[in-house]
């Protein structure tokens, strides 16, 4: 199994839509082997959009209870429990699947107090991986959707991983805070996990018609090459899937740019990973 975490310290560049794609399509890839395991989806951001997306999107209020729930997982961290069957939901997506991708319950107002609530506790950066203990194993894939910062959230999801994943926005600064975020890894991996690989960075809203664009692209090419995963163009259509609560993978035509689009970076992560 891998756990993959989603990371960049900068807010829009597509975290929590490539988060829900990938575990969509993850999942998908995996309905097709018997016996195979289902795929789990953490948001440890506190705007919950990979979650309210997964359970529907912001136009209809199924997401409701998922974000809003008594018994949930930000609270079972922060109080040092382990993770349990009864803290985890099916997601709607993928939609066009009956293997749905799991959703840990959560709670908004838990989660906006979680990163002070994780400092305050004893090894606070590994309380994700202890959390996570009793149920990792019950998962092919574990996806994390992290917060824009550099933070206890993002660190903790780090330690607790075994990839990580880098969506960057290809524009005039993308470059520096790669660097940044590659540092922030390698100080994960010298100190508190020497296992976490770099699975790729992933150019994210990628717009062709762009001159920058196209000239960072040239850049990451030349410096990172070879962690440079297909790209996520800036399209319409995946937009419309996120805002539809939608997998890109069951509201699009097979033939269109958005699905051949994820497919690519789902097929790229899988044989990264050695499982395609």
């Amino acid at each position: 199994m891998a756990i993959i975490s989603l990371i960049n310290r900068k807010g829009g560049v597509g975290k929590s839509t490539i988060s829900i794609n990938l575990a969509a399509g993850l999942a998908t890839h995996g309905s097709r082997k018997p016996g195979s395991k289902p795929v789990l989806l953490i948001d440890m951001d506190d705007q919950l959009s990979a979650t309210i997306t997964a359970m529907g999107g912001g136009f209809d209020d199924k997401f409701i209870p998922a974000i809003t729930a008594e018994n949930n997982y930000p609270q079972a961290l922060e109080n040092g429990y382990g993770a349990s069957e009864s803290l985890i939901v099916d997601s709607l997506i993928p939609r066009n699947r009956s293997e749905k991708v799991k959703l840990f319950r959560t709670n908004k107002a838990r989660m906006e107090s979680l990163e002070a609530a994780l400092k305050g506790r004893e090894d606070p950066a590994f309380q994700l991986t202890y959390f996570l203990e009793p149920i990792r194993d019950d998962y092919s894939y574990i996806i994390i959707d992290n917060p824009p910062s550099a933070g206890m959230l993002p660190m903790n999801s780090l330690v607790a991983s075994s990839h990580v994943l880098i969506p960057i926005e290809p524009d005039g600064l993308s470059l520096i805070g790669l660097a940044d975020i590659l540092r922030m890894v390698e100080n994960v991996r010298k100190t508190t996990n020497p296992d976490l690989e770099v699975l790729g960075i992933i150019p994210s809203r990628y717009r062709m018609i762009r001159r920058q664009s196209r000239d960072v692209i040239e850049d990451m090419e030349r410096m990172y090459g070879h962690l440079l995963l297909p790209y996520v163009k800036d399209l319409a259509d995946i937009s419309a899937a996120t805002t539809a609560g939608y997998d890109v993978f069951s509201f699009c035509p097979e033939k269109s740019q958005a699905y051949r689009c994820l497919s690519n970076l789902v097929d790229a992560v899988l044989g990264k990973l050695g499982a395609a």
